[in-house]
């Protein structure tokens, strides 16, 4: 058996599945946590994040601006296009007699506050869905220093999504292409094309490691990171080839960046929770995958879905070859006796297994977990199993298998559910 395991077709064919089966458990875990919602409420958080950082960018400009009023109606005679949008003296006027007193201020101030922390609660709040985390109680003082943290996080995020964002499309009009050295403009080209994706690299790293709560691997978190920076930069090159915001004028160039923008933010949010969902499925696979087999569709299961899932999952292939968990039985071999401690639990993946209670005889196929409810109630074994042909079967401890209840509210159910007719039978 440890030849035929040790073959490069039996590992390609093993290495695939257990592809396949995260990709599914993945997007099977994305939907049942709803992390659609979470990524939603993230998108929504960061976009009023956004808008007063805005907000009070264009106050400090506007007060810049009004202290050298002539230099507004220089930079708008670069632009004929300007000259179709609004009227110059209108807007020179506006700027002069614009006054943000300190309330204008401090309601500024408590709005970028308020959504920075709105926004860190969404995104936490999908990161402990996933991981099953909880929030970690700390001292006053260190509260204050982590809240101060994330506001900071998010007004530096902000201000730099905007001006990348925007800066892009303004550095792509004729007003500052004729205003700004050729130099320059290429020099700020670069920077709009790579930095964001290395800056979005390294935030998301660090939000897998640090926000996860369960300290996956750092080559983990790097790859993950890696595809859901990809990804994300993939669909905004496809989103770009249907809205070009160069053929516009800079006025509807940045309200379309801005536009396209929101869209970005929540696909964004989407891709992060979807790659954080894939590592926990990564890093706790072994137990999921257990829970897997232990809740597999019936033999007769007639949907289509059913018979798909089991297809994927009956074939034990990860814990035969990465774990050398198997262990083959020729027929009338007796794997444990009535008796005997529950210390294992079995699941048979070739062969068929006869169970005998007393004067009961049961049957088990491939697909089937024998051997769990001694090991559940605590108890010695009460009955025999015994090899009808040559088997291959999975011993699982004890241990293992009732973490893997205790983490899998499904599971336990079932568990439950047989513990409920051991007892009703033995009444």
């Amino acid at each position: 058996m440890a030849d035929r395991d040790s073959t490069p077709q039996k590992t390609k064919h093993y290495t695939l599945r257990t592809f396949i089966q995260e990709i599914f458990l993945t997007a099977n875990f994305f939907i049942q946590n709803d992390l659609l919602t979470y990524a939603s409420a993230c998108a929504f958080s960061f976009l009023f994040s956004l808008l007063p950082v805005v907000i009070m960018s264009a106050v400090i400009l506007i007060r810049v601006l009004k202290a050298s009023p002539s230099v507004l109606s220089e930079l708008y005679g670069f632009d004929s296009s300007l000259s179709q949008t609004f009227d110059a003296s209108q807007l020179v006027q506006s700027v002069l007699e614009f006054k943000g007193g300190i309330i204008f201020n401090i309601v500024i101030g408590f709005f970028i506050f308020w959504m920075a922390r709105r926004l860190f609660n969404s995104t936490m709040k999908g990161f402990h869905c996933i991981f099953h985390g909880e929030a970690i109680r700390r001292p006053l003082m260190s509260q204050l220093i982590v809240v101060a943290g994330e506001v900071i996080l998010v007004v530096v995020i902000a201000l730099t999504i905007f001006v990348f964002t925007s800066g892009r499309t303004l550095l792509e009009t004729s007003f500052l292409q004729r205003l700004i050295p050729p130099v320059v403009v290429r020099l700020g080209d670069r920077l709009t094309r790579f930095l964001p994706a290395t800056l979005m690299f390294l935030f998301v790293t660090l939000a897998f490691r640090t926000a996860a709560g369960t300290r996956p691997r750092w080559k983990h978190c790097i790859l993950a990171a890696a595809a859901c920076t990809l990804t994300f930069f993939g669909f905004s090159l496809l989103s770009n080839l249907f809205m070009n915001t160069t053929t516009y004028n800079m006025i509807y160039g940045v309200m379309s960046g801005v536009i396209l923008l929101l869209l970005k933010v929540f696909v964004f949010f989407i891709l992060l929770l979807f790659f954080a969902q894939a590592l926990f499925v990564h890093q706790f696979f072994d137990q999921l995958l257990l829970a897997e087999l232990y809740l597999l569709p019936p033999r007769d299961a007639q949907q289509w879905h059913l018979v798909a899932r089991r297809l994927l999952f009956i074939d034990p292939d990860y814990f035969i070859i990465r774990m050398k968990a198997a262990t083959s039985y020729q027929p009338g071999t007796v794997i444990y006796g009535e008796g005997d401690q529950g210390e294992w639990v079995y699941f048979l993946a070739q062969g068929t297994v006869r169970i005998t209670e007393k004067s009961h005889i049961q049957q088990c196929h491939p697909g089937d977990f024998f051997g769990e409810l001694p090991c559940i109630l605590g108890r010695n074994r009460e009955e025999t199993a015994m090899a009808e042909t040559e088997v291959q079967v999975i011993r699982l401890e004890a241990e293992d298998f009732v973490s893997m209840l205790e983490k899998n509210p499904a599971a336990n159910r079932k568990a439950l559910s047989q513990v409920s007719q051991y007892f009703s039978s033995h009444s």
